[in-house]
């Protein structure tokens, strides 16, 4: 599956940036913290920053690095979550990387470069924005962790929780790509919400959602794919759209690791 192989060499651009920063003083961060990979968790975030931007601009170097950026706050986040979920950090583990000390680490260092990464590529200017997402993303996964039946005892809560913690990623993403290339505050805002309900349905499939309520996120988002200019970008959304909404138990395996 290769939804966005149409800018495959930007996503590749995206990537290196990415994994140049993997490189520390004793190795690879990879060596102290187990990550899931599959396409979709490596370019999904990445991918929507970059279309966003390509609808009014040729992408740049710091569209490229505006991707990184989204891609280093979301790994970060998934290497935090995944040691509330799975480690109170007394037992001692047979894999360093599943353990807690160094997974902490390693998120926090991740957090670390996308101040670092914005600098160098002078759009410091998203700085704020980037700080409110982290504290929102933060925020609303710890709600989730320690009110495992919120979707049943406060549905709207639990909503709002997916909201801050996954939705709101891909929507400042779709945004913040379109502002960097210029685009009026009328697409920008449409783009925010196409991310805003891409995110939903796929925080709400990643946690066993009814098809039902994964579809009408899914639906509100083809709408405003409707208001976009025809070609491949706008295609590779839609078929992403399609990937969510299809009744497969192996789309559903990937999306739940993308999340």
């Amino acid at each position: 599956m290769h939804i966005f192989h149409h800018i495959s060499d930007e996503l590749e651009k995206v990537n290196k940036l990415i994994y140049k920063n993997f490189f520390i003083r004793t190795g690879n961060i990879n060596d102290y913290v187990k990550q899931d990979f599959n396409y979709l968790y490596i370019n999904l975030r990445p991918a929507l920053v970059l279309i966003c931007h390509r609808l009014f601009s040729p992408v740049n170097q710091q569209a490229v690095a505006l991707a990184a950026v989204l891609q280093f706050i979301f790994m970060a986040s998934q290497v935090h979550v995944k040691l509330s979920e799975n480690n109170p950090g007394q037992e001692e583990p047979i894999d360093i990387r599943t353990g807690y000390q160094f997974p902490v680490l390693v998120g926090d260092y991740l957090y670390g470069k996308f101040f670092t990464t914005l600098c160098d590529a002078g759009i410091v200017h998203y700085l704020k924005n980037m700080a409110e997402l982290i504290c929102t993303i933060n925020k609303n996964g710890i709600l989730i962790l320690k009110n495992p039946d919120l979707a049943i005892s406060n549905p709207t809560a639990y909503l709002e929780a997916i909201r801050g913690e996954c939705a709101e990623l891909l929507a400042c993403g779709a945004y913040l790509g379109a502002d960097l290339a210029g685009a009026d505050s009328g697409s920008k805002d449409k783009l925010y919400h196409f991310g805003l309900n891409l995110g939903m349905a796929l925080g709400l499939l990643s946690r066993g959602a009814p098809a039902r309520q994964v579809n009408h996120y899914a639906a509100t988002a083809e709408s405003i794919l409707q208001h976009l200019p025809p070609g491949k970008d706008k295609e590779s959304l839609r078929d992403l759209l399609g990937l969510l909404t299809t009744e497969n138990t192996e789309a559903e395996r990937m999306v739940r690791m993308v999340v």
